[in-house]
């Protein structure tokens, strides 16, 4: 493998990691960084930074301290005893997110073919299976077809996007700072009569949200990309694959934020934005974006599933075939539950739990004391 082929294998595992249903949907955008406006595009520009440092920080411990899985990378930090419960709970959430993803897959081809969800659970569960057998090299396989697809495509819709919109686009262009007022003006009428606490709240809010949003996702990131090490050529295509992986992610963010933007007050309130917007553009456009959605979904949880089996395997010393047989079959009754139940109660939990890891990341150096 080439520098370049490493660097680029590195980046679109990266991305085909976070890309999931909430990214593809546009509902993470728009919860995170559409409902702040032009605002949020500074989100998106702060959310980018910390992916690229995150994926290179992260990329380039995992070459230097030979980390070769997520027990690994916890033993940096925490004692024995911290670790094996911080790998537990974090075994816990990637089967849920795992979970998540093949109830997002029923539900997408329930609303593009009109077949029971069960069947569409059951051939991601089917497909995912297929891509653990090969492990890390299957997942890095289905990535660089499919994340490489996901970003022309919505590359692609932009464009069509921003051709109905022609009016809108060259009024902001030629009046840009005029807009930007604008939004002030309404920010600012937000802001009276509010408490300080409620100040501030709205004035940091975009900040905070990106925050947040890339700590709920570096939670998947760290086991997965703890695993990478066949895959890096050297410490320098560890900080690049880290930083292109991290562009990759703004670049496609800000992509799905603009068309949200154009179409705000329409889709603001649906489950699943993106679709409607595809759906504005035509039921051709519709199908090919809820198909696009789906491939997001099948990366996601083939990073989460992947992540999960791994440890279960550590923790309990015991063979990965039986444990990959037994979270994809024992998954699909849950599954079943429902996507927008799942992802309501589950989703904010672990964004505030991916907080530590993101911090360990950035700016840990030393183990946590104790017992």
């Amino acid at each position: 493998m080439t520098r370049r082929q490493s660097t680029l294998t590195l980046a679109c595992i990266y991305i085909g990691t976070v890309i999931g249903a909430g990214f593809a949907s546009g509902q993470e955008i728009l919860q995170f960084f559409g409902k702040h406006g032009l605002f949020g595009i500074a989100g998106v520009f702060i959310a980018t930074i910390l992916f690229c440092r995150l994926g290179s920080n992260l990329l380039q411990m995992v070459h230097n301290k030979r980390i070769n899985s997520f027990e690994d990378f916890l033993k940096i930090y925490f004692n024995y005893k911290s670790s094996s419960w911080i790998n537990l709970v974090m075994t816990v959430f990637l089967l849920i997110g795992y979970i998540v993803m093949l109830a997002g897959g029923g539900a997408i081809l329930k609303e593009i073919f009109a077949i029971d969800s069960i069947y569409g659970i059951l051939i991601m569960s089917v497909l995912c299976y297929i891509t653990f057998i090969f492990g890390v090299k299957g997942i890095a396989k289905a990535n660089n077809v499919i994340v490489p697809l996901l970003m022309f495509i919505i590359i692609i819709f932009t464009i069509i996007v921003l051709s109905k919109n022609t009016f809108i686009l060259k009024s902001f262009i030629e009046n840009p700072i005029g807009e930007f007022k604008q939004s002030v003006e309404s920010f600012n009428k937000l802001l009276e009569g509010k408490e300080l606490f409620a100040k501030i709240y709205l004035v940091a809010g975009w900040l905070w949200s990106s925050i947040l949003y890339v700590s709920f996702n570096s939670l998947v990131a760290v086991v997965v990309l703890s695993t990478l090490l066949p895959f890096i050529k050297d410490n320098n295509t560890a900080r690049l694959g880290g930083i292109v992986g991290g562009l990759g992610l703004g670049f496609m963010a800000v992509l799905i934020l603009i068309n949200l933007l154009f179409y705000y007050t329409s889709v603001y309130k649906l489950e699943v934005p993106m679709i409607a917007v595809a759906n504005n553009l035509g039921k051709t456009h519709k199908e090919i974006y809820s198909l696009l959605l789906w491939f997001a979904m099948f990366t996601t949880a083939i990073a989460n599933g992947y992540g999960c089996i791994k440890n279960i395997a550590n923790i309990n010393k015991v063979s990965e075939v039986w444990v990959r047989f037994i979270v994809c079959s024992s998954s699909i009754p849950f599954a079943m539950v429902g996507f927008k139940k799942l992802i309501s109660f589950f989703y904010p939990l672990m964004g505030y739990v991916g907080i530590l890891f993101l911090l360990l990341i950035l700016f840990g150096s030393k183990k946590v004391k104790g017992n």
